[in-house]
């Protein structure tokens, strides 16, 4: 797969804390540039440009709508953007919420996270939703494993 030079912008739709001080260094140490959504109208210009976003599942985020409303403005400027959610809880801890965001967006949505390395076939797939923890990003080694499943999935 070759990468075009969209799928290196990534677009924080919803950022947080954890998301800017954590997520935001390591994707720029994996080459990605960074679009920071200020206002949910702004949506419609920043997504089609976005090779892959980041979505916060944290209660409260800069902007003030819900990580379902960012999903739905997302869907609909961008259809195809591949999408990774993040929190600091566990993968078993954000499933819930995850699923209930699916099913909100009328979304049949294959969850995954980095323990899934080998096993999703969908990485890519608007309809995939790749979930990371903090420990995802703080722990070495699953650091490296969450830089190989981002690059799959944010490589179109």
């Amino acid at each position: 797969m070759t990468e075009s030079p969209m799928s290196k912008n990534i677009l924080l739709a919803r950022p947080h804390p954890f998301i800017v001080a954590e997520m935001k260094p390591f994707l720029e140490e994996n080459g990605y540039t960074l679009a920071k959504l200020e206002a949910i109208a702004n949506m419609a210009t920043l997504a089609p440009k976005a090779g892959g976003a980041v979505i916060s599942m944290a209660l409260s985020s800069s902007i003030p709508e819900s990580a379902e409303e960012v999903f739905q403005r997302l869907r609909q400027s961008a259809p195809t953007v591949p999408v990774v959610f993040a929190s600091m809880l566990s993968l078993d801890k954000a499933r819930p919420g995850l699923e209930r965001l699916a099913a909100l967006c009328s979304v049949k949505a294959s969850i995954a996270g980095i323990d899934n390395e080998g096993t999703v076939s969908q990485w890519g797939r608007p309809d995939t939703f790749l979930y990371f923890s903090k420990d995802d990003l703080a722990i070495p080694a699953r650091r490296a494993i969450t830089a190989r499943i981002l690059k799959r999935h944010f490589t179109k």
